[in-house]
């Protein structure tokens, strides 16, 4: 049989030997050397390598043999300045990739360290839980609001499960973000980009935990934004040439389910709804027909949008009732004379025992509302005015609660805003426990013994 050529190398490599010890003071720049046991590569660089505070040009790094070099510019170091430098995994033995994690070691530009931390966490505002997706970047204080879209930060660091920590600060006040970096180049330069900004300037003297909450502004498109809005409309075009054939028929969609006719699948406090393709001239409501239960339902009421392409079916409806719609010809016409075709719709309507009850005792603080979610979706809401709040009606599934401190008291969740006025998003409150509603049940749940304490921000 052929030789197996022995067990895998499974070691990472050694370091042996590094020409200047980690926490040097006085450093003025050159070239720093690492030597190992045996041969490496290098992979990742530039997405491993991590120097904070960044540098306006990263350091040259390259390998031969056994050896890394790091060579770092004086030009690109600030006086009296503490830094810290990670390589990650990017060292890696040549046979097995075995990689030498976090290689890092720090030095001072000065005859002292920068010895200062800050730490604090990341909430998304709008749902209450820890921000795991951006990282928190500083800024210096004397600094316009403008360098946080116009210029790179000082110091940028990686959320950890909704949490940051800064370590080496200097004694010196700070502008703190959050920046959901999408195009990786350290600039709030996209709208959709998710942010959060606290309020006032930190110096790590300041030892309270920061806590920020993040949000996606509603603010104006940048010129990029504007190209590729540009380039999806050219496009857009395009499909609507391809699809000059379906243009030219009236169509609609409808948010029955007429497959399962003889299930019960239709909500009693519900609107049948039409939604046609195109915008519609005018709406016929006498060849429009309802039967529940094969009689002749005449006090429905038909209604139109005003962008005049969603139709509306408004009825009384019956527990368990089979129901049937009959659409004639020309109950709709759209303003280029085209006309819906002729069709009967059937489907069969829920009973009250289908559905869910949640009773909600909470104590009233402020303008608060109640909402109930489903997937990121609310379902439901409802003002806190009582002790008690009820949500009926509701069909069997899993939602999540939260609690809304609506500032405003317009009765919805508003984001923030940076430019300007800087407006703070306001806060949720969510409940920890998924809420599972099962039919012809009541829930009842003290909403104040499972929230959270209110946020407070420092205005």
């Amino acid at each position: 049989m052929a030789p197996t050529g022995g067990p895998r190398d499974a070691v990472a490599p050694v370091l042996k030997k590094r020409s200047m010890l980690d926490s040097a003071l006085n450093f003025k720049g050159g070239i720093i050397r690492f030597d190992f046991d045996e041969f490496i590569q290098l992979r990742d660089v530039q997405n491993q390598l991590i120097v904070t505070p960044l540098l306006k040009k990263n350091p040259t790094v390259i390998v031969h043999k056994k050896r890394v070099t790091i060579a770092i510019q004086d030009s690109l170091l600030e006086p009296n300045t503490t830094y810290a430098i990670s390589m990650g995994s990017a060292i890696q033995d040549v046979r097995e990739s075995n990689a030498y994690k976090d290689l890092s070691f720090t030095f001072s530009t000065g005859s002292y360290f920068d010895s200062l931390s800050m730490r604090g966490s990341v909430v998304e505002a709008n749902t209450g839980r820890p921000d795991t997706s951006g990282m928190v970047v500083l800024y210096k204080a004397d600094l316009p609001d403008s360098a946080f879209f116009n210029e790179k930060p000082l110091y940028a660091q990686k959320i950890q499960a909704g949490t940051f920590f800064f370590k080496n600060l200097p004694d010196k006040d700070f502008s703190i973000y959050v920046l959901n970096d999408q195009n990786s180049n350290l600039r709030y330069d996209q709208s959709n980009e998710k942010i959060a900004f606290y309020n006032q300037k930190r110096n790590p003297k300041d030892t309270t935990p920061i806590v920020l909450y993040s949000f996606v502004a509603q603010e104006t498109l940048d010129s990029n934004s504007i190209r590729r809005a540009a380039s999806r409309s050219a496009m857009s075009n395009r499909t609507s040439m391809a699809d000059a054939k379906e243009m030219t028929r009236l169509q609609f969609i409808i948010n029955a389910d007429t497959l399962n006719k003889t299930k019960r699948t239709f909500d009693l406090y519900d609107s049948v709804m039409l939604r046609f393709n195109h915008p519609l001239k005018s709406l016929n409501a006498n060849n429009i027909t309802l039967f529940q239960n094969e009689m002749v339902d005449s006090n429905f009421t038909v209604g139109i949008d005003s962008t005049r392409k969603v139709v509306s079916l408004n009825a009384s409806w019956l527990e368990e009732a089979s129901c049937k719609i009959v659409l004639k010809k020309g109950f709709a016409i759209d303003s280029t004379g085209l006309q819906a075709n002729a069709v009967d719709v059937v489907f069969k309507t829920k009973r009250t025992s289908d559905y869910g009850k949640l009773i909600l005792q909470c104590k009233k603080e402020g303008n608060e509302m109640l909402e109930l979610m489903k997937n990121d979706q609310v379902i439901a809401r409802k003002k806190v005015t009582d002790s008690l709040v009820v949500f009926s009606f509701l069909s069997p599934d899993t939602y999540v609660l939260r609690l809304l401190h609506d500032e405003n008291n317009n009765g919805v969740w508003d984001t923030g805003s940076f430019f300007g006025e800087k407006k703070q998003p306001e806060l949720v409150d969510l409940l920890p426990a998924a809420i599972t509603i099962r039919a012809n049940w009541e829930n009842k749940i003290d909403v104040d013994a499972n929230r959270t304490k209110k946020p407070v921000l420092k205005k």
